[in-house]
């Protein structure tokens, strides 16, 4: 991206994957700093990741770089309707009332990760990911009520494949919002206690064992990147299966819209569910 006079503005995914690639002036905090001082207690990552936030907010409140961003979505929408009627798409938002942590456990040198958009460097959800949750919600919950939604069943297939068929329904990656991508990032912090008993590997112990746990040990604040509650999400199912009338289309589209939301109502997606991260909820009117 560039800011009005030609310049390079902030990339989130850059900014903590990448040495020295934004115009930051005189940034406080490099990636390599928050790498290489682990004896910090997490403050030179924190930093980063404050200074990331900031930039990527700045970098977004730019003259023309949100309807540059809703620009993309549009020209990426109507690739689909090129070649899909409207009946055969359907299209919804949902708002995070958690924090969301998609991508948490993908590989980053900055021990936990968020999944951010290459390009653009927002938060995003693959759309693997929301199949993953419907498929696994279809399975485990309405499979409890019918068998047909159960795994190599005759509903689960025809939503979701199987490895000798593909299935009716394609997921897209879900774009956060144009008129709230500026404050779609937050951190957020862990503080695992233990960490020196908690990582002992029996095969590599030697002959001088570490003393076990106790309560006064000393928690190590482990700072993140996360995406802030109250942030937009849009999401897009389409079918191309040909051979389906019109009405059944849309049924299979509805069902599995369905699924999604109340997926993502009850179960939420991204890492840390059990700790109530990454609930969603339906947003009408938009």
């Amino acid at each position: 991206m560039h800011d009005e006079r030609g310049g390079t503005v902030l990339n989130a995914f850059l900014a903590i994957t990448k040495q020295a690639t934004t115009d930051l002036n005189a940034p406080k905090i490099t990636l390599c700093q928050a790498i290489q001082n682990p004896s910090d207690k997490g403050k030179d990552k924190a930093a980063l990741y404050e200074q990331v936030i900031q930039g990527h907010k700045s970098a977004w409140q730019l003259k023309g770089q949100q309807e540059w961003y809703q620009a993309r979505f549009d020209q990426y929408k109507q690739a689909l309707e090129a070649n899909l009627s409207l009946s055969r798409i359907n299209e919804f938002v949902m708002k995070n009332v958690s924090p969301l942590l998609v991508g948490h456990g993908g590989v980053s040198a900055l021990e936990t990760s968020l999944t951010l958009h290459r390009i653009y460097g927002v938060p995003y959800i693959p759309g693997t990911a929301i199949k993953g949750l419907a498929a696994h919600y279809c399975h485990h919950v309405l499979g409890n009520e019918n068998s047909d939604f159960l795994a190599d069943h005759a509903y689960y297939t025809a939503l979701f494949g199987s490895q000798d068929q593909a299935g009716y329904i394609c997921f897209h990656d879900a774009w956060v919002t144009s008129h709230l991508i500026g404050s779609a990032l937050v951190q957020d912090v862990m503080t695992p206690h233990h960490q020196a008993y908690n990582a002992i590997q029996l095969q590599k112990l030697g002959p001088k064992m570490d003393a076990a746990p106790r309560d006064d040990d000393d928690p190590i604040p482990l700072p993140f990147l996360a995406v802030k509650v109250s942030s937009h999400f849009r999401f897009m199912l389409t079918c191309a299966i040909d051979g389906l009338e019109e009405v059944q289309t849309k049924q299979w589209l509805n069902i599995a819209e369905e699924i999604v939301v109340h997926a993502l109502e009850h179960e939420g997606i991204g890492g840390k569910t059990n700790a109530g991260y990454g609930l969603m909820v339906r947003v009408t009117g938009e």
